[in-house]
């Protein structure tokens, strides 16, 4: 009967939803049982991750995708004190700091021709590197999580590592946008939609306490 009946609460949540993007999950506190999973990433030689978070909490992962144990930080972007962006396991610091308990857009990038990176920090650039991860391809099939880093596939969390705070918006792209789309995206929190993953997709995945918020409650200036 309990199953029965949040099926039908993920149906209705699904059917008011759909077509919008005004709402976000709230991960309300440390541990190991709050988190959105989806599965079935595409492999990717580039990509743009861009998400929209508000937390007052470093050392958590808002975003991690993992397809074996041994590539469990194959895709993740970590900290909000001091933002990593994690391929394959290796790992760069991208100048961003969002742990202030505000909102703020921030978007990553990266093709692997020649191992170019950027991140953009409320539609302004912030840094850029080459040579990371150069001619490597992200693995598809794995299980990507928001609210927690994996240790395993969809598992072996860390409950230090757990996300506190709210995200909206996350969407992910198989190429690189360009910085003019970015900051276009950044003016509303209500825009934009991945062609690997979009906004709406996360509802599917929604495990233990987190919590919807309708309206998003984040900015939208349009």
């Amino acid at each position: 009967m309990l199953r029965v009946t949040a099926c039908i609460f993920v149906a209705f949540i699904s059917s008011f939803v759909k077509g919008q993007e005004d709402y976000s999950l709230e991960f309300p506190k440390q541990g190991v049982t709050d988190y959105v999973n989806i599965w079935g990433m595409r492999s990717l030689t580039q990509f743009t991750i861009c998400l929209w978070m508000k937390t007052a909490t470093g050392n958590s992962a808002p975003f991690s995708y993992a397809p074996t144990k041994s590539l469990n930080n194959e895709l993740l972007i970590f900290d909000p004190d001091d933002v990593h962006l994690y391929i394959g396991n290796d790992h760069r610091s991208v100048g961003i700091t969002a742990d202030d308990n505000k909102w703020h857009q921030i978007c990553v990038t990266w093709e692997n021709s020649k191992g170019e990176w950027k991140s953009y920090k409320d539609g302004v650039f912030v840094k850029s590197g080459v040579d990371f991860k150069k001619g490597y391809t992200i693995n598809a099939e794995g299980s990507l999580m928001l609210g927690q880093e994996q240790d395993d596939v969809g598992g072996g969390f860390d409950s230090t590592q757990s996300f506190v705070g709210r995200l909206a918006n996350v969407n992910v792209w198989s190429y690189v946008l360009p910085g003019s789309t970015i900051n276009e995206l950044s003016k509303c929190c209500l825009t934009g939609e991945g062609n690997v993953y979009k906004w709406y997709d996360f509802l599917y995945g929604i495990k233990g306490n987190v919590r919807l918020r309708i309206p998003a409650g984040c900015p939208c200036t349009f």
